[in-house]
């Protein structure tokens, strides 16, 4: 997809998305230096690995949650 840095305020620049919408990140996300009218592709990864370990956390702390309410 490809993006343009539309401006940069107080470090956070603003990102104009291809066929529409915007983003805003903070300069320092970067790994390379940005500056207005820089264009750039961006493409997005599925991190499951991400989804499976968050979604066990949240179990595992409604696990504990519930056993607590139990015990009151």
């Amino acid at each position: 997809m490809k993006c343009s840095v539309d401006r940069i305020e107080e470090g956070i620049a603003v990102i104009l998305v291809g066929g529409g919408g915007r983003m805003e990140i903070p300069e320092k996300n970067f790994p390379f230096k940005i500056q207005e009218g820089d264009f750039f592709d961006v493409a997005f990864t599925h991190d499951i690995k991400e989804k499976d370990r968050v979604k066990k956390n949240i179990s595992d702390i409604r696990k504990r949650l519930l056993k607590r309410s139990r015990k009151q």
